[in-house]
């Protein structure tokens, strides 16, 4: 006998919807990690983590043609079948599986065929209907087929209710317990439907009884419930409602679908009244993502394989409140354990992780841009009268000295918090250093801060305010936001400056922190880890950034630029507003090219102070001009541009391993050894590693900049990579399914050239491909774009797409909507269309090239 083999069941594709809970399917065809109970790595309850009410082995679907049975999945005899007493109720011979988020498309080839469609509705611009919680499995056949979908009872005192064509399973449980007042419910479109009820699991009685009479016989209790089916089509809609979403502090987070729905059989009912425009729309959207022309399928299939995470990892509140888990602990994972796991992550909540959203942001912008304003207006900052205010501002050097010395004249300050905070405030004011407005790093137990430390928050916050604002248009959300965005540029010139540009001060990193308490060896219990900041210049690590395993001092290429694009972009948001504020971002473009520029790409960092350097190349350094380009602004000159790019590929970019975050010119690559620079700092896996949301984000970038062969190499190392891990739909970096790997979606507006000023209406469309015929994406409308030389035609499918203005790669001849010409006129490079063009769904824009 002879297997051919290969490892491909490390993830598949989440069922469910936006923040309620999953189930996964695989390439085997059975379901995996059942998170819609708010359990498992889901959950923010430590007690609950580990915890799986259903698992793999719990549900099946069985298929009959002609007295022939077959347990639709690829693993063995299961669920009563075995070789010696059952052999005919066995799996089939072959799974055929396509994974294409939001669908999976399963073919079990046997005797007979059996075709799946497994979806949940996925629909950008309809946040309600895309946060369903529900799993719809669609089966076919040539013939008329029998089918039995088989799911354990989760409660283990439990009830079912057969009603309508439905399965609905419930139990008693304790107020504490995840499922408190939840409920299952299993739905059937079919011909002679019929459900029944199981005490037991099915056994050779039960299966013989079904093939020799085609009977289900129930039996007394409430372990499992069945649904029959019967036809050419058959229909399972997998609905729940599990309120009970509670944190660790005892708060309610509960769902969002919680304000249409009271319960599973509602949302059943609410998909079948509603499946051609939820199948439809989905499928619509699925079938332009992946079916480009143009651009080669595999490039699409890897781009959409990070759509899973938000559906994996997202929460979404009762009241609102959106979150992305920054990584996932998959505690269903065996990979968790051993000597070299790689799918562990935060033990305790982390999301909205703002410098890893910076990467992702673009893809929530596009798909629900309502939930990107959610996150960034949710988003904390230090305010001037909390005991934080007093942490943080002690923390600089210049506060602490003039504390100690107000202390030393009255000590009752460090008891009084009301004195605490009046006399930081004086010191404050006296010597600049104020941390009013500092960005918090993500939301950890309890939806609380865990920290305000890192410095590259400030920037990024207000980058990604600022594309979020002006890709929808949104004035008012800009208004909302503008202060708290002009704060966090203001603490950072207050606190952070150097010559005008980001300053990073000991300690920067965690291996430098590490360094220095082992050097320092066993010390008593109660110095904890903290002990190195006696050895610091700041008592708390505000130098930190989203490479925080890796120490970058002075002025590093990586914030600078993201802190001129951030100066930039605020300027143009005031002139939006008709604000004064401006800040001089020109003169800190030269001054970051003496401090940097080293005729092929900037330096990591440079210490104007020490004078160390470190002359690494950061496959990031360039993030903050990518932001930059997508907002229609640069302050680089192109030339500096692309020959960046070109080095971050000659030395960053590793044959099978991809782009390493760190890389020097001479090829040395510490691997645990010293940096090469005067810090004598051990390396950690930061450097040396590749992080595919870098990845994606340069691909983008590259492809922008017209360097489409790079862009695809990139793409290339990333797609064979996680297709041998196992792992194409979950990305790792800290913990699975790692949100910076978002920042794939961007990399399709950037190999069709697109950009959208919802301001002014002003559409960007220049493509570096000879054609292209793909989806589009805007935060407003999403369908179909085609461009080549002779023209480039715009079909919406969703939403309403405005146009006032047009960028073109060619001038037009003819402008059209639904075959009604529009006037226009070229001015420079730009064409104005003498009206406003609405599209709406199934309108289409035709512009012929001249």
């Amino acid at each position: 006998m002879k297997y051919l083999h290969s490892y491909v069941l490390g993830s598949g594709i989440p069922l469910g919807g936006l923040g309620t809970g999953s189930l996964e399917i695989r390439a085997d065809g059975r379901l995996y990690e059942w998170t819609i109970f708010n359990n498992g790595g889901y959950a923010e309850r430590q007690d609950i983590r580990y915890t799986y009410y259903l698992t793999e082995m719990d549900s099946f679907i069985v298929a009959k043609q002609n007295k022939k049975v077959r347990l639709l999945q690829g693993y063995n005899y299961y669920h009563g079948g075995n070789p010696y007493t059952l052999p005919w109720l066995r799996p089939v011979k072959q799974v055929e599986f396509t994974g294409e988020p939001p669908i999976a498309y399963v073919k079990f080839i046997d005797d007979f065929i059996v075709s799946m469609k497994a979806f949940s509705p996925f629909i950008p611009g309809d946040v309600k209907n895309s946060s369903l919680p529900v799993a719809i499995f669609k089966l076919s056949s040539s013939n008329p087929t029998e089918f039995i979908f088989g799911i354990k009872n989760p409660y283990e005192r439990g009830s079912i209710k057969v009603t309508d064509n439905t399965v609905i399973f419930t139990g008693d449980v304790e107020p504490k317990d995840p499922r408190y007042k939840g409920n299952l419910c299993l739905s059937v479109i079919a011909e002679n439907a019929t459900a029944i009820t199981l005490g037991k699991q099915p056994d050779y009685e039960f299966w013989m009884r079904y093939k020799e009479e085609g009977e289900l016989r129930v039996t007394e209790g409430n372990l499992y419930g069945m649904l029959k089916g019967s036809g050419k089509e058959v229909t399972y809609i997998l609905s729940w409602y599990f309120p009970n979403h509670v944190l660790s502090d005892g708060k309610v987070l509960g769902h969002y679908y919680e304000n249409f729905f009271t319960s599973c059989k509602e949302v059943s009912d609410h998909v079948k009244s509603n499946l051609n425009y939820l199948e439809g729309k989905t499928t619509k959207f699925h079938d332009l993502l992946y079916k480009p022309r143009g651009v080669e399928e595999w490039i699409a299939d890897l781009l959409g394989s990070q759509l899973t995470t938000l559906i994996k990892t997202s929460w979404f509140g009762k009241d609102g409140f959106f979150g992305i888990w920054e990584g996932y602990f998959n505690t269903a994972d065996e990979r968790k354990y051993g000597d070299f796991p790689y799918t562990d992550g935060p033990l305790h909540t982390a999301l909205n992780t703002i410098d890893v959203l910076t990467y992702a942001i673009y893809s929530l912008i596009v798909l629900f841009p309502e939930l990107a304003k959610r996150i960034l207006e949710q988003t904390k900052s230090i305010e001037d009268n909390t005991p934080l205010y007093a942490v943080y501002a002690l923390a600089f050097k210049e506060n602490r000295e003039k504390y100690l010395e107000r202390l030393e004249k009255d000590p009752s300050i460090s008891t009084d918090l009301n004195k605490l905070l009046k006399v930081v405030k004086e010191i404050v004011k006296e010597t600049g250093k104020d941390p009013k407005g500092r960005i918090a790093h993500f939301f950890t137990d309890g939806l609380n801060v865990d920290e305000y430390h890192r410095v590259d928050l400030n920037p990024e916050f207000v980058l990604m305010w600022y594309l979020t604002a002006k890709m929808t248009g949104d004035k008012d959300f800009l208004k909302r936001l503008y202060d708290k965005a002009l704060s966090a540029i203001e603490t950072t010139f207050k606190t952070q400056t150097y010559d005008g540009l980001i300053y990073h001060s000991l300690p920067a990193g965690f291996e430098w922190m590490r360094t220095v308490n082992n050097m320092l060896g066993v010390l008593p219990k109660a110095e904890g880890n903290t002990i190195y900041s006696l050895f610091a210049r700041d008592l708390i690590p505000l130098s930190v950034q989203t490479y925080d395993d890796w120490t970058m001092l002075g002025i590093t290429s990586f914030t600078s630029i993201l802190w001129i694009a951030a100066l930039q972009a605020f300027n143009e948001a005031s002139s939006v507003l008709g604000k004064d504020k401006r800040y001089d971002y020109q003169s800190l473009v030269q001054k970051l090219k003496d401090y940097l520029w080293n005729g092929e790409y900037f330096d990591l960092w440079f210490d104007p102070l020490s004078g160390f350097r470190d002359k690494a190349s950061c496959a990031s350094q360039l993030l903050g001009h990518w932001y930059s380009t997508l907002l229609g602004l640069k302050f680089l000159d192109e030339e500096i541009i692309r020959k960046t790019l070109a080095f971050i590929m000659k030395y960053n970019f590793k044959e099978e391993e991809g782009v390493i975050n760190g890389a020097y010119p001479d090829g040395f690559r510490p691997l645990g050894r010293a940096y090469k620079n005067a810090l004598n700092l051990p390396s950690s896996p930061h450097f040396d590693t590749p992080w595919s949301g870098v990845e994606f984000y340069l691909a983008s970038h590259l492809a922008y900049e017209g360097m489409i062969e790079e862009a695809k190499k990139v793409l290339k190392e990333i797609y064979e990579r996680y297709a041998l891990a196992g792992n194409f739909w979950d990305h790792l970096e800290w913990g699975s399914h790692y949100m910076r790997p978002l920042s794939a979606i961007s990399v399709i507006p950037a190999f069709e050239g697109l950009k959208y000023d919802g301001f002014t209406n002003t559409l960007t469309i220049t493509p570096n491909l000879e054609e292209i015929d793909w989806i589009f994406i805007l935060p407003s409308a999403w369908g179909e774009l085609k461009e080549n030389n002779k023209e480039v035609k715009i079909n919406v499918v969703h939403g309403e797409l405005k146009v006032s203005k047009l960028y073109l790669k060619r001038k037009p001849i003819r402008i059209t909507v639904n075959g009604e010409s529009r006037n226009f006129r070229v001015i420079a490079d730009m064409i104005e269309l003498d009206k406003e063009i609405i599209a709406r769904e199934g309108d289409e824009i035709l512009m012929q090239l001249g």
